[in-house]
Protein backbone atom coordinates (compact mmCIF):
# COMPACT_ATOMS: atom_id res chain seq x y z
CA UNK A 1 0.00 0.00 0.00
CA UNK A 2 2.74 2.45 0.92
CA UNK A 3 5.55 3.13 -1.50
CA UNK A 4 9.02 4.13 -0.41
CA UNK A 5 9.38 7.77 0.58
CA UNK A 6 12.17 8.30 -1.93
CA UNK A 7 9.85 7.17 -4.73
CA UNK A 8 7.75 10.29 -4.17
CA UNK A 9 10.58 12.55 -5.27
CA UNK A 10 10.81 14.03 -8.78
CA UNK A 11 13.50 13.17 -11.33
CA UNK A 12 14.41 16.87 -11.66
CA UNK A 13 13.28 20.23 -10.31
CA UNK A 14 10.46 20.95 -12.74
CA UNK A 15 8.70 17.62 -13.29
CA UNK A 16 5.79 15.85 -11.68
CA UNK A 17 6.19 13.16 -9.02
CA UNK A 18 7.46 10.04 -10.73
CA UNK A 19 5.53 7.50 -8.71
CA UNK A 20 4.26 6.36 -5.35
CA UNK A 21 2.00 8.23 -2.98
CA UNK A 22 2.29 11.17 -0.68
CA UNK A 23 1.93 9.31 2.57
CA UNK A 24 0.50 12.15 4.63
CA UNK A 25 -2.81 11.71 6.45
CA UNK A 26 -5.00 14.52 7.69
CA UNK A 27 -8.15 14.33 9.82
CA UNK A 28 -10.10 17.24 11.23
CA UNK A 29 -13.50 17.42 12.89
CA UNK A 30 -15.25 20.48 14.27
CA UNK A 31 -18.26 20.19 16.57
CA UNK A 32 -20.19 23.36 17.36
CA UNK A 33 -22.96 23.98 19.87
CA UNK A 34 -24.64 27.32 19.27
CA UNK A 35 -27.33 29.20 21.16
CA UNK A 36 -28.94 32.48 20.15
CA UNK A 37 -31.71 34.65 21.60
CA UNK A 38 -33.10 37.92 20.17
CA UNK A 39 -35.98 40.12 21.27
CA UNK A 40 -37.61 43.14 19.59
CA UNK A 41 -40.08 45.49 21.26
CA UNK A 42 -41.85 48.62 19.98
CA UNK A 43 -41.91 50.31 23.38
CA UNK A 44 -43.41 53.57 22.01
CA UNK A 45 -44.25 55.29 18.75
CA UNK A 46 -40.69 56.60 18.52
CA UNK A 47 -38.61 53.75 19.94
CA UNK A 48 -38.00 50.22 18.71
CA UNK A 49 -35.61 48.31 20.97
CA UNK A 50 -33.68 45.17 20.02
CA UNK A 51 -31.44 43.03 22.21
CA UNK A 52 -29.85 39.61 22.02
CA UNK A 53 -27.11 37.22 23.05
CA UNK A 54 -25.25 34.47 21.21
CA UNK A 55 -23.04 31.70 22.59
CA UNK A 56 -20.93 29.26 20.57
CA UNK A 57 -18.88 26.40 22.00
CA UNK A 58 -16.53 24.67 19.55
CA UNK A 59 -14.56 21.46 19.75
CA UNK A 60 -11.73 21.02 17.26
CA UNK A 61 -10.18 17.56 16.87
CA UNK A 62 -7.13 17.43 14.63
CA UNK A 63 -4.72 14.63 13.66
CA UNK A 64 -2.07 14.66 10.93
CA UNK A 65 0.81 12.27 10.36
CA UNK A 66 3.10 10.88 7.69
CA UNK A 67 3.73 7.20 7.03
CA UNK A 68 7.51 6.76 6.80
CA UNK A 69 9.01 4.09 4.55
CA UNK A 70 12.45 3.87 2.94
CA UNK A 71 15.41 1.48 2.55
CA UNK A 72 17.28 2.67 5.64
CA UNK A 73 15.50 3.56 8.89
CA UNK A 74 11.94 2.62 7.97
CA UNK A 75 11.96 -0.69 6.10
CA UNK A 76 8.40 -1.28 7.29
CA UNK A 77 5.77 1.49 7.04
CA UNK A 78 6.10 3.45 10.28
CA UNK A 79 4.19 6.24 12.01
CA UNK A 80 6.39 8.23 14.38
CA UNK A 81 4.09 8.97 17.33
CA UNK A 82 6.71 10.64 19.51
CA UNK A 83 5.67 13.96 21.02
CA UNK A 84 8.48 15.91 19.32
CA UNK A 85 8.06 14.30 15.90
CA UNK A 86 7.62 16.80 13.04
CA UNK A 87 5.73 14.01 11.24
CA UNK A 88 2.92 13.74 13.79
CA UNK A 89 0.55 16.35 15.16
CA UNK A 90 -2.54 15.85 17.30
CA UNK A 91 -4.61 18.19 19.43
CA UNK A 92 -8.08 18.97 20.75
CA UNK A 93 -9.10 22.58 21.36
CA UNK A 94 -12.32 24.00 22.79
CA UNK A 95 -12.64 27.70 21.93
CA UNK A 96 -15.63 29.58 23.37
CA UNK A 97 -17.30 32.65 21.84
CA UNK A 98 -19.87 34.98 23.43
CA UNK A 99 -21.59 38.13 22.21
CA UNK A 100 -24.44 40.39 23.33
CA UNK A 101 -25.99 43.54 21.89
CA UNK A 102 -28.65 46.19 22.49
CA UNK A 103 -30.03 48.69 19.98
CA UNK A 104 -32.56 51.51 20.02
CA UNK A 105 -34.10 52.74 16.77
CA UNK A 106 -35.55 56.21 17.30
CA UNK A 107 -37.87 57.60 14.61
CA UNK A 108 -38.87 61.26 14.55
CA UNK A 109 -40.49 63.50 11.93
CA UNK A 110 -37.25 64.40 10.15
CA UNK A 111 -34.71 62.11 11.72
CA UNK A 112 -34.04 58.39 12.18
CA UNK A 113 -31.38 57.55 14.76
CA UNK A 114 -29.97 54.08 15.50
CA UNK A 115 -27.83 53.72 18.62
CA UNK A 116 -26.37 50.38 19.67
CA UNK A 117 -23.78 48.70 21.85
CA UNK A 118 -22.23 45.27 21.37
CA UNK A 119 -20.00 43.12 23.58
CA UNK A 120 -17.78 40.36 22.14
CA UNK A 121 -15.48 37.89 23.89
CA UNK A 122 -13.64 34.70 23.02
CA UNK A 123 -11.40 32.23 24.81
CA UNK A 124 -9.08 30.15 22.60
CA UNK A 125 -8.18 27.41 25.14
CA UNK A 126 -4.52 27.22 24.12
CA UNK A 127 -1.00 28.37 24.93
CA UNK A 128 1.21 30.87 23.13
CA UNK A 129 4.94 31.57 22.95
CA UNK A 130 6.11 34.42 25.21
CA UNK A 131 9.66 34.82 23.83
CA UNK A 132 10.08 35.87 20.21
CA UNK A 133 13.73 34.70 20.12
CA UNK A 134 12.86 31.33 21.68
CA UNK A 135 9.52 30.38 20.13
CA UNK A 136 9.56 26.76 21.33
CA UNK A 137 10.75 24.99 24.49
CA UNK A 138 11.44 21.96 22.26
CA UNK A 139 14.40 23.64 20.57
CA UNK A 140 17.34 21.26 21.24
CA UNK A 141 19.83 24.13 20.93
CA UNK A 142 18.17 26.45 23.41
CA UNK A 143 20.50 28.24 25.81
CA UNK A 144 20.74 26.70 29.32
CA UNK A 145 20.19 30.22 30.67
CA UNK A 146 16.64 30.23 29.29
CA UNK A 147 13.90 29.05 31.65
CA UNK A 148 11.85 26.70 29.44
CA UNK A 149 8.94 26.72 31.90
CA UNK A 150 8.30 30.39 31.10
CA UNK A 151 8.35 30.13 27.32
CA UNK A 152 4.66 29.19 27.09
CA UNK A 153 1.63 30.79 28.76
CA UNK A 154 -2.16 30.45 28.60
CA UNK A 155 -3.73 32.88 26.15
CA UNK A 156 -5.94 35.40 28.00
CA UNK A 157 -9.61 36.13 27.28
CA UNK A 158 -10.09 38.61 24.43
CA UNK A 159 -13.01 41.02 24.69
CA UNK A 160 -14.31 44.29 23.30
CA UNK A 161 -17.22 46.73 23.69
CA UNK A 162 -18.31 48.22 20.35
CA UNK A 163 -20.54 51.32 20.07
CA UNK A 164 -22.45 51.94 16.84
CA UNK A 165 -24.46 54.93 15.61
CA UNK A 166 -26.47 55.49 12.45
CA UNK A 167 -28.30 58.67 11.40
CA UNK A 168 -30.46 59.45 8.38
CA UNK A 169 -32.57 62.49 7.59
CA UNK A 170 -34.37 63.79 4.47
CA UNK A 171 -33.12 66.82 2.57
CA UNK A 172 -35.92 66.76 -0.03
CA UNK A 173 -39.05 64.70 -0.51
CA UNK A 174 -36.91 62.23 -2.53
CA UNK A 175 -33.45 62.59 -1.01
CA UNK A 176 -31.87 61.27 2.20
CA UNK A 177 -28.46 61.86 3.76
CA UNK A 178 -27.16 58.99 5.89
CA UNK A 179 -24.20 58.71 8.26
CA UNK A 180 -22.89 55.78 10.29
CA UNK A 181 -20.09 55.20 12.77
CA UNK A 182 -19.24 51.89 14.36
CA UNK A 183 -16.67 49.66 16.01
CA UNK A 184 -16.37 46.05 14.86
CA UNK A 185 -14.65 42.98 16.32
CA UNK A 186 -13.26 40.19 14.10
CA UNK A 187 -12.10 36.98 15.76
CA UNK A 188 -8.98 35.42 14.13
CA UNK A 189 -9.51 32.25 12.05
CA UNK A 190 -8.87 29.02 13.98
CA UNK A 191 -6.08 28.09 11.54
CA UNK A 192 -4.13 31.17 12.63
CA UNK A 193 -4.57 30.31 16.30
CA UNK A 194 -3.80 26.59 16.24
CA UNK A 195 -1.11 26.02 13.60
CA UNK A 196 1.56 23.82 15.26
CA UNK A 197 0.09 24.25 18.77
CA UNK A 198 2.51 21.66 20.18
CA UNK A 199 5.43 23.94 19.18
CA UNK A 200 7.32 21.30 17.22
CA UNK A 201 10.69 22.73 16.30
CA UNK A 202 12.76 21.50 13.36
CA UNK A 203 14.69 23.28 10.62
CA UNK A 204 15.36 20.02 8.76
CA UNK A 205 12.41 20.61 6.43
CA UNK A 206 12.66 24.42 6.28
CA UNK A 207 11.60 27.22 8.56
CA UNK A 208 8.99 26.09 11.11
CA UNK A 209 5.59 27.76 11.28
CA UNK A 210 3.83 28.66 14.52
CA UNK A 211 0.28 29.77 15.11
CA UNK A 212 -0.43 32.35 17.76
CA UNK A 213 -3.09 31.68 20.37
CA UNK A 214 -2.53 35.21 21.72
CA UNK A 215 -3.66 36.90 18.51
CA UNK A 216 -5.78 39.93 19.19
CA UNK A 217 -9.02 40.37 17.27
CA UNK A 218 -9.00 42.78 14.39
CA UNK A 219 -10.62 46.00 15.56
CA UNK A 220 -12.22 48.12 12.88
CA UNK A 221 -13.69 51.60 13.20
CA UNK A 222 -15.82 52.60 10.20
CA UNK A 223 -17.22 55.92 9.04
CA UNK A 224 -19.72 56.33 6.22
CA UNK A 225 -21.44 59.39 4.76
CA UNK A 226 -23.77 59.15 1.82
CA UNK A 227 -26.63 60.51 -0.23
CA UNK A 228 -29.59 58.48 -1.47
CA UNK A 229 -31.65 60.24 -4.15
CA UNK A 230 -34.67 59.14 -6.15
CA UNK A 231 -34.61 60.74 -9.61
CA UNK A 232 -37.80 59.26 -11.04
CA UNK A 233 -40.34 56.68 -9.96
CA UNK A 234 -38.16 53.82 -11.23
CA UNK A 235 -34.70 55.43 -11.06
CA UNK A 236 -32.51 56.16 -8.02
CA UNK A 237 -28.85 56.49 -7.09
CA UNK A 238 -26.75 56.22 -3.95
CA UNK A 239 -23.28 57.67 -3.40
CA UNK A 240 -21.33 56.86 -0.23
CA UNK A 241 -17.87 57.73 1.01
CA UNK A 242 -16.26 55.43 3.55
CA UNK A 243 -13.19 55.20 5.75
CA UNK A 244 -12.11 52.18 7.80
CA UNK A 245 -9.42 52.24 10.45
CA UNK A 246 -8.20 48.70 11.23
CA UNK A 247 -6.02 47.93 14.23
CA UNK A 248 -4.26 44.64 15.01
CA UNK A 249 -4.41 43.56 11.39
CA UNK A 250 -3.56 39.87 10.97
CA UNK A 251 -0.37 39.04 9.06
CA UNK A 252 2.14 36.27 8.38
CA UNK A 253 5.54 37.45 9.68
CA UNK A 254 8.93 35.94 8.95
CA UNK A 255 11.13 36.33 12.04
CA UNK A 256 14.91 35.90 11.99
CA UNK A 257 16.39 34.65 15.27
CA UNK A 258 19.95 34.05 14.08
CA UNK A 259 22.05 34.29 10.96
CA UNK A 260 20.91 30.85 9.79
CA UNK A 261 17.46 30.44 11.33
CA UNK A 262 14.12 32.04 10.66
CA UNK A 263 10.60 30.96 11.49
CA UNK A 264 7.13 32.11 10.51
CA UNK A 265 4.41 33.23 12.89
CA UNK A 266 0.95 34.72 12.65
CA UNK A 267 1.03 38.17 14.26
CA UNK A 268 -0.96 41.37 14.63
CA UNK A 269 0.52 44.15 12.54
CA UNK A 270 -0.22 47.59 13.86
CA UNK A 271 -2.49 49.35 11.46
CA UNK A 272 -4.24 49.57 8.12
CA UNK A 273 -6.79 51.89 6.61
CA UNK A 274 -9.28 51.57 3.79
CA UNK A 275 -10.85 54.60 2.16
CA UNK A 276 -12.97 54.99 -0.89
CA UNK A 277 -16.25 55.85 -2.50
CA UNK A 278 -19.12 53.79 -3.93
CA UNK A 279 -21.73 54.81 -6.46
CA UNK A 280 -24.80 52.80 -7.39
CA UNK A 281 -27.58 53.41 -9.90
CA UNK A 282 -30.78 51.37 -10.00
CA UNK A 283 -33.59 51.32 -12.54
CA UNK A 284 -36.44 49.07 -11.52
CA UNK A 285 -38.85 47.22 -13.76
CA UNK A 286 -42.34 48.73 -13.80
CA UNK A 287 -45.69 47.98 -15.39
CA UNK A 288 -44.71 50.33 -18.21
CA UNK A 289 -41.14 49.03 -18.70
CA UNK A 290 -39.79 45.49 -18.92
CA UNK A 291 -36.18 46.67 -18.57
CA UNK A 292 -34.20 46.76 -15.33
CA UNK A 293 -30.64 47.96 -14.79
CA UNK A 294 -28.28 48.06 -11.81
CA UNK A 295 -24.81 49.55 -11.79
CA UNK A 296 -22.37 49.95 -8.92
CA UNK A 297 -18.81 51.22 -8.91
CA UNK A 298 -16.28 51.29 -6.07
CA UNK A 299 -12.96 53.05 -5.85
CA UNK A 300 -10.84 52.24 -2.81
CA UNK A 301 -7.31 52.35 -1.44
CA UNK A 302 -6.35 49.77 1.21
CA UNK A 303 -2.96 50.22 2.86
CA UNK A 304 -1.22 48.67 5.84
CA UNK A 305 2.16 48.37 7.53
CA UNK A 306 4.95 46.03 6.48
CA UNK A 307 8.16 45.13 8.31
CA UNK A 308 11.14 43.38 6.66
CA UNK A 309 12.21 40.13 8.40
CA UNK A 310 15.87 41.16 8.76
CA UNK A 311 14.94 44.65 10.00
CA UNK A 312 12.53 43.02 12.44
CA UNK A 313 15.39 40.92 13.87
CA UNK A 314 17.83 43.83 14.13
CA UNK A 315 15.31 46.17 15.71
CA UNK A 316 14.29 43.57 18.30
CA UNK A 317 17.95 42.96 19.13
CA UNK A 318 18.69 46.67 19.57
CA UNK A 319 15.42 47.61 21.24
CA UNK A 320 14.47 50.03 18.46
CA UNK A 321 10.95 50.50 17.16
CA UNK A 322 10.68 48.80 13.76
CA UNK A 323 10.21 51.11 10.80
CA UNK A 324 6.79 50.41 9.33
CA UNK A 325 6.45 51.00 5.61
CA UNK A 326 2.95 51.59 4.17
CA UNK A 327 2.12 49.04 1.48
CA UNK A 328 -1.01 48.02 -0.38
CA UNK A 329 -2.90 45.19 1.29
CA UNK A 330 -3.16 41.91 -0.59
CA UNK A 331 -6.89 42.38 -1.25
CA UNK A 332 -6.67 46.03 -2.35
CA UNK A 333 -8.66 46.33 -5.58
CA UNK A 334 -8.62 49.93 -6.77
CA UNK A 335 -11.57 49.77 -9.15
CA UNK A 336 -14.53 47.39 -9.25
CA UNK A 337 -17.57 47.69 -11.49
CA UNK A 338 -20.63 45.44 -11.36
CA UNK A 339 -23.73 45.69 -13.50
CA UNK A 340 -26.85 43.81 -14.49
CA UNK A 341 -29.24 44.24 -17.38
CA UNK A 342 -32.50 42.33 -17.24
CA UNK A 343 -35.52 42.19 -19.48
CA UNK A 344 -38.66 40.22 -18.84
CA UNK A 345 -42.27 40.10 -17.78
CA UNK A 346 -42.65 39.21 -14.13
CA UNK A 347 -43.24 35.50 -13.60
CA UNK A 348 -43.45 34.72 -17.34
CA UNK A 349 -39.95 35.08 -18.81
CA UNK A 350 -36.70 36.82 -17.92
CA UNK A 351 -33.25 37.25 -19.48
CA UNK A 352 -30.41 38.76 -17.47
CA UNK A 353 -26.76 39.61 -18.07
CA UNK A 354 -24.48 40.02 -15.04
CA UNK A 355 -21.12 41.66 -15.65
CA UNK A 356 -18.11 42.20 -13.39
CA UNK A 357 -14.86 44.11 -13.86
CA UNK A 358 -12.02 44.44 -11.36
CA UNK A 359 -8.51 45.81 -11.55
CA UNK A 360 -5.64 43.58 -10.49
CA UNK A 361 -4.70 42.75 -6.92
CA UNK A 362 -1.20 43.58 -5.64
CA UNK A 363 1.70 41.14 -5.57
CA UNK A 364 5.36 41.26 -4.54
CA UNK A 365 7.68 40.97 -7.59
CA UNK A 366 10.60 38.55 -7.55
CA UNK A 367 13.95 38.88 -9.36
CA UNK A 368 14.46 35.44 -10.91
CA UNK A 369 17.75 33.68 -10.19
CA UNK A 370 18.69 35.85 -7.23
CA UNK A 371 15.55 35.07 -5.21
CA UNK A 372 15.27 38.74 -4.28
CA UNK A 373 11.78 40.05 -3.52
CA UNK A 374 11.22 43.73 -4.22
CA UNK A 375 8.96 46.05 -2.25
CA UNK A 376 5.91 44.26 -0.84
CA UNK A 377 2.82 44.45 -3.08
CA UNK A 378 4.42 47.01 -5.39
CA UNK A 379 3.04 45.51 -8.64
CA UNK A 380 -0.44 44.54 -9.87
CA UNK A 381 -1.89 41.36 -11.36
CA UNK A 382 -3.94 41.52 -14.58
CA UNK A 383 -7.50 42.85 -14.53
CA UNK A 384 -10.43 40.45 -14.47
CA UNK A 385 -13.64 40.64 -16.48
CA UNK A 386 -16.62 38.31 -16.56
CA UNK A 387 -20.12 38.14 -18.01
CA UNK A 388 -22.82 35.63 -16.99
CA UNK A 389 -26.16 34.91 -18.65
CA UNK A 390 -29.40 33.76 -17.04
CA UNK A 391 -32.52 33.00 -19.10
CA UNK A 392 -35.71 31.43 -17.77
CA UNK A 393 -39.24 30.72 -18.93
CA UNK A 394 -42.17 29.67 -16.72
CA UNK A 395 -45.14 27.44 -17.59
CA UNK A 396 -48.21 26.14 -15.83
CA UNK A 397 -48.36 22.34 -16.02
CA UNK A 398 -51.25 20.46 -14.41
CA UNK A 399 -51.58 23.12 -11.74
CA UNK A 400 -47.82 23.19 -11.08
CA UNK A 401 -45.30 25.94 -11.84
CA UNK A 402 -42.57 24.69 -14.19
CA UNK A 403 -39.55 26.91 -14.89
CA UNK A 404 -36.97 26.03 -17.53
CA UNK A 405 -33.67 27.87 -17.17
CA UNK A 406 -30.35 28.33 -18.91
CA UNK A 407 -27.30 29.54 -16.96
CA UNK A 408 -24.03 30.36 -18.69
CA UNK A 409 -21.13 31.35 -16.45
CA UNK A 410 -18.21 33.19 -18.09
CA UNK A 411 -20.21 33.63 -21.28
CA UNK A 412 -17.25 34.65 -23.45
CA UNK A 413 -14.86 32.09 -21.92
CA UNK A 414 -12.42 34.78 -20.76
CA UNK A 415 -9.09 33.51 -19.41
CA UNK A 416 -8.96 35.36 -16.07
CA UNK A 417 -5.68 35.01 -14.18
CA UNK A 418 -6.28 34.43 -10.45
CA UNK A 419 -2.73 33.53 -9.38
CA UNK A 420 0.50 34.54 -11.10
CA UNK A 421 4.21 33.85 -11.25
CA UNK A 422 5.84 36.64 -9.27
CA UNK A 423 8.77 36.99 -11.68
CA UNK A 424 6.50 38.00 -14.58
CA UNK A 425 3.21 39.03 -13.00
CA UNK A 426 1.37 36.64 -15.30
CA UNK A 427 -0.07 33.14 -15.06
CA UNK A 428 0.71 32.38 -18.69
CA UNK A 429 4.50 32.25 -18.47
CA UNK A 430 7.50 32.42 -16.14
CA UNK A 431 11.18 33.21 -16.63
CA UNK A 432 12.01 29.97 -14.82
CA UNK A 433 11.60 28.14 -18.14
CA UNK A 434 14.90 29.68 -19.29
CA UNK A 435 16.84 28.55 -16.22
CA UNK A 436 19.34 25.69 -16.25
CA UNK A 437 17.10 23.39 -14.17
CA UNK A 438 14.27 23.79 -16.65
CA UNK A 439 16.58 23.06 -19.57
CA UNK A 440 17.82 19.94 -17.77
CA UNK A 441 14.21 18.84 -17.37
CA UNK A 442 13.62 19.29 -21.10
CA UNK A 443 16.61 17.07 -21.90
CA UNK A 444 15.32 14.34 -19.57
CA UNK A 445 11.88 14.70 -21.18
CA UNK A 446 13.40 13.97 -24.59
CA UNK A 447 15.21 10.89 -23.28
CA UNK A 448 12.63 9.31 -20.97
CA UNK A 449 9.09 8.62 -22.09
CA UNK A 450 6.49 9.91 -19.65
CA UNK A 451 8.56 12.73 -18.19
CA UNK A 452 6.93 16.03 -19.06
CA UNK A 453 8.78 19.11 -20.25
CA UNK A 454 9.32 22.15 -18.04
CA UNK A 455 6.85 24.14 -20.13
CA UNK A 456 4.13 21.56 -19.43
CA UNK A 457 5.01 21.64 -15.73
CA UNK A 458 4.46 25.40 -15.56
CA UNK A 459 0.96 25.21 -17.03
CA UNK A 460 -1.06 25.57 -13.81
CA UNK A 461 -4.87 25.28 -14.26
CA UNK A 462 -5.46 26.42 -10.68
CA UNK A 463 -3.94 29.81 -11.58
CA UNK A 464 -7.08 30.66 -13.58
CA UNK A 465 -10.72 31.31 -12.76
CA UNK A 466 -13.20 28.71 -14.12
CA UNK A 467 -13.80 28.62 -17.90
CA UNK A 468 -17.22 28.80 -19.52
CA UNK A 469 -19.82 26.61 -17.82
CA UNK A 470 -23.32 25.94 -19.21
CA UNK A 471 -26.20 24.64 -17.10
CA UNK A 472 -29.61 23.74 -18.50
CA UNK A 473 -32.31 22.64 -16.11
CA UNK A 474 -35.78 23.07 -14.70
CA UNK A 475 -37.50 23.60 -11.38
CA UNK A 476 -40.94 22.43 -10.35
CA UNK A 477 -42.95 24.18 -7.64
CA UNK A 478 -45.85 22.38 -6.02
Amino acid sequence: RYNRTDRTYTVSNYTFVSGGTRNGHFYQRTTTMNGKFDITSQISNNHEVKAGVEVASHKLDYVSFAVLKDNNLYIQPTIDLSEDSPNYDEYTKKPFVFSAYAQDKMEFDKLILNVGLRYDAFDVDSKYSTDIFNPSPKNPNISPLVDKTKLLADAPLKQQISPRVGVSFPITDRGIIHFSYGHFFQMPPFAYLYTNPNFEYSFASGSPVFGNADLKPEKTVTYELGLQQQLMEDLAFNITGFYKDVRDLLAYQQIRISEDETYFKYVNKDYSNVKGITFSLTKRKTAQSIFGVTLDYTFQVAEGNDVDADAFFLDLSSGRQSEKVPVFLGWDQSHTLNGTISVGEGNDWNVSLIGRFGTGLPYTPLITGKQIYLRTNSERRPTQTNLDLLAEKSFELAGLNLTVFLKVFNLFDVLNERLIYTDTGRATYTLLTSQGSAQATDKISEQIEGVHSAKEYFVQPQFYLPPREVKLGFSLEF
